[in-house]
């Protein structure tokens, strides 16, 4: 109990810390208000009750956001120490860390001086992942045994992403499943479409760093086994509610129903 009461201690300051790094993001790129929507948009996401649960999502997007807040002002040695609180706390942050090389590709800006500080700050943030897998080679003997676990733990590999759908689609329809895990696979082939939808969003505004980003850590669910998690790692996704908060801008009808359908979806989240 003293364990999992400081895990949601710890989950609860990683929030603040993200949504105020969220706001001060929204309001730079989408203008004044942007901000307190994109927050409430955060915390009355679907799978918002993990940002307060003893999970790795909170203290991630504490790290991830102000990772690119840093990244996009070049500021490289703030960028860096958020970025490697991201990836300590995932070994998938290193995805974020493609999205933020990206953000240094959009800059435009390739005098040596700053790609090399900009490839030092990359570096530095990917020591914790270096760090653990260099520890996992020394106790289990494989540095990527985490993968291992997957395996043989919750019986999940790499496939191909056609595979990987037919899987789920068929968990959906077994008859040896309760009736709640029927729902939860069919909750992770929409959130599969949702996340897949992000990223073409994405794309299609430019954003390559969040694109990249997101584009990684959806390659990487849709060529599982099976989908598992993805609505809870939709929450990671933080272009989501940036997005939301675009669409509902000076449109405060929209703004009240995004609300109005979030929070009871949220309750059932919880």
């Amino acid at each position: 109990l003293p364990l999992a009461a400081a895990g949601m201690l710890i989950s609860l300051a990683a929030t603040v810390v993200a949504c105020a790094y969220l706001h001060a993001l929204a309001e730079e790129e989408l203008g004044a208000g942007a901000g307190r929507r994109a927050t409430l948009y955060l915390v009355l996401f679907p799978t918002a009750v993990f940002l307060i649960a003893p999970y790795s999502e909170a203290l991630f997007l504490a790290g991830a956001i102000p990772a690119f807040f840093y990244f996009r002002r070049a500021m490289w040695l703030h960028g860096a120490l958020a970025a490697a609180v991201a990836v300590g706390s995932r070994a998938a942050g290193l995805f974020l860390l493609f999205g933020l090389a990206l953000e240094v590709v959009r800059r435009g800006d390739f005098r040596r001086a700053v790609l090399a500080r900009a490839g030092m700050a990359l570096g530095a943030a990917a020591l914790p992942v270096i760090a653990f897998g260099g520890y996992l080679l020394a106790v289990k003997g494989d540095a990527f045994y985490f993968l291992v676990d997957q395996r043989e733990g919750w019986y999940r590999d790499f496939v191909g992403p056609v595979q990987s759908l037919i899987n789920t689609w068929n968990l959906t329809a077994s008859e040896e499943s309760p009736t709640n895990w029927l729902f939860t696979w069919r909750m992770e082939i929409v959130a599969a479409a949702v996340g897949v939808g992000l990223v073409v969003w994405a794309v299609a505004k430019r954003e390559w760093g969040y694109a990249g980003f997101m584009g990684l850590m959806m390659a990487a669910l849709l060529t599982s086994t099976w989908y598992f998690s993805i609505p809870r790692m939709l929450l990671t996704m933080f272009p989501a509610v940036l997005l939301l908060a675009a669409i509902t801008k000076d449109r405060p009808v929209r703004h009240e129903l995004t609300i109005a359908l979030m929070a009871p979806v949220a309750a059932l989240g919880v």
